[in-house]
């Protein structure tokens, strides 16, 4: 049976991956999914190759 100690671990990266990832495209929620279902490392890799939202321009 996986140790709660791990369980934490793995949970605690995938919000870290989801905070890195608040100014994506696919914002919080998309990569810590992403983080749950692929990994936290592999996501992170995902979020280094994809751009960041374009800046709104104010009028």
């Amino acid at each position: 049976m996986l140790s709660p100690l791990l369980l934490a671990g793995y949970l605690m990266g995938c919000l870290f991956v989801g905070l890195f990832g608040i100014h994506r495209r696919i914002g919080f929620i998309g990569f810590f999914i992403l983080s749950l279902l692929l990994t936290p490392p592999i996501t992170l890799l995902l979020l280094v190759l994809t751009r960041a939202k374009p800046a709104r321009r104010s009028l």
